[in-house]
């Protein structure tokens, strides 16, 4: 019988590094604390405990099995919990390898299945070996079907396994490929809008400040306000751009994806290689992604919706397979990775926003802001012309909205959605087989006028996704209501 086995000491530190991502408020805690000696000195020992002490026993207490029918995970301190994965269940393998952990051999690995917790995958094991992944892989792939139905040939191969590692199973043939080159991956990197919620951190930031050191700072330069006010946004902009920048191009440098089987495999990460396995059998739908910045350039970026949470933490929770493809080239490099797309830029307007339609969308942009902008007007008046210009971002986020809005039937079992939100053009390819609902919204005032809200539901994760496509007219979206019934 195959031994359990305990992961890498190494993997003592991820779980440290865990813990103090989860427990950092401990430290400020202590710091307001230091003149109390009595519950400085407690917090310290807290901190010891929930950083060092339970990190310590969590990784000691759990061990792993890998059998070519199952993988089995035994953890819990006070309470044990004995995890059996059939491979049948699996739905997601992930990878991570940070950089002190390539030396070793050693990363770290996350199991996925359909009952998992919303917020943790099924398994977890910091620190084993890379092979292990493979072996798995493997076994999902079908390679060793033979063991798991020959009791005797599965003994024997338990048996030897007591001493010596897993056997690797053949590899399935990759039979789809395709890596960024640098050019491309910095145009992706240069357009990136994540400098947005970085500018706001700044700013906050800079509200933190003392007083008494911005009111200095800008007493000595009255003479020089507005070249110290214009530099000074420049130089918080410039900050926050580079800073995304680079945070996008370290995630997803030398990012690469194949198919191997039925299995879509991407990598990407410079100081932590980032590796998720997802099965073409849980892709809900295709989304292929543009900010108004890539517009520009002409790339897209194509990501899949699963029905599971590996990629929770990758670009708005959906696995990016195609980070930057040239518009031009979309059709060409997408389809042989997932081969119900289409291979040429679809007609999406069948279902649109025209004529005088586009002025409810501008008009319900401007609602959401306007009474914000109206009030901090009234409290900050020598602010109100950056307030305006809020209105006029708004009024475009509105006409932008109406134009990218489109859709169509592209094949009798597929359906097309373009939205417009928040400056980025949105296309969903959606097979009718994953289609949860449609449902059709019309208020009595949009009666009079013919008008409906179209509402596509796939699965995302483990939540719902509902794609919206906002006054269509009542016979467009009637028309694909009518598909969905007599087609399922």
């Amino acid at each position: 019988m195959i031994k359990p086995k305990r992961t890498h000491p190494l993997g003592l530190l991820l779980h440290i590094a865990n813990s103090i991502k989860e427990y950092w408020f401990l430290f400020i805690l202590v710091l307001t604390l230091y003149n109390q000696p009595l519950w400085f000195a407690l917090s310290w020992a807290g901190i010891v405990l929930v950083i060092i002490i339970w990190p310590a026993t969590r990784w000691a207490t759990l061990s792993y099995r890998v059998t070519p029918t199952a993988v089995e995970v035994n953890s819990g301190v006070f309470v044990r919990h004995h995890e059996h994965i059939p491979y049948s269940r699996i739905q997601t393998v992930q990878r991570k390898q940070w950089f002190f952990l390539a030396p070793f051999k050693l990363e770290e690995l996350y199991i996925e299945t359909a009952s998992h917790d919303d917020n943790k995958p099924e398994a977890r094991l910091a620190a084993v070996p890379t092979t292990l992944a493979d072996t798995i892989d493997g076994y999902r792939l079908g390679a060793t079907a033979a063991a798991t139905t020959d009791s005797t040939a599965a003994t024997a191969t338990a048996e030897s396994a007591e001493t010596d590692p897993l056997p690797l199973p053949a590899t399935t043939p990759v039979t789809a490929h395709y890596r960024i080159n640098n050019r491309t991956l910095l145009k992706f990197a240069v357009t990136s809008t994540g400098f947005i919620p970085l500018l706001l951190i700044l700013l906050a930031i800079y509200n933190k400040v003392p007083r008494s050191w911005t009111d200095s700072l800008i007493a000595d330069a009255t003479h020089l306000a507005l070249v110290v006010l214009i530099g000074g946004a420049v130089a918080v902009v410039a900050i926050a751009w580079v800073g995304a920048f680079l945070w996008t191009y370290i995630r997803y440098f030398h990012f690469d994806v194949a198919l191997q089987g039925d299995q879509l495999k991407t990598a990407k990460g410079l100081f932590q290689r980032n590796t998720i396995t997802a099965p073409l059998k849980r892709i809900q739908a295709i989304r292929v992604k543009q900010n108004v910045f890539r517009q520009w350039l002409h790339i897209q970026t194509v990501q899949v919706l699963l029905a599971s949470k590996a990629a929770s933490k990758d670009d708005d929770d959906d696995l990016v397979i195609l980070p930057a493809v040239p518009q031009s080239q979309l059709y060409d490099v997408a389809p042989p990775f997932v081969d119900w797309l289409p291979d040429h830029t679809p007609d999406l307007s069948d279902l649109n926003v025209a004529d005088r339609r586009q002025w409810y969308l501008i008009r319900n942009a401007l609602l959401i802001v306007i009474v914000p902008v109206a009030l901090a007007s009234f409290l900050l008046p020598h602010w109100m012309w950056a307030f305006a210009l809020i209105l006029v971002i708004a009024f475009f986020q509105g006409r932008f909205a109406a134009h990218q809005t489109g859709g169509g039937l592209i094949t009798p079992r597929m359906l097309a959605l373009q939205t417009g939100h928040m400056w980025t053009k949105e296309t969903y390819y959606l097979p009718i087989d994953m289609i949860q609902s449609v449902r059709l919204n019309q208020s009595i005032w949009m009666k009079r006028t013919g008008l409906m809200h179209l509402i596509v539901n796939v699965r995302h994760g483990n939540k719902n996704q509902a794609i919206e496509l906002r006054y269509l007219k009542s016979t467009q979206a009637q028309r694909v209501y009518d598909w969905y019934l007599q087609t399922v």
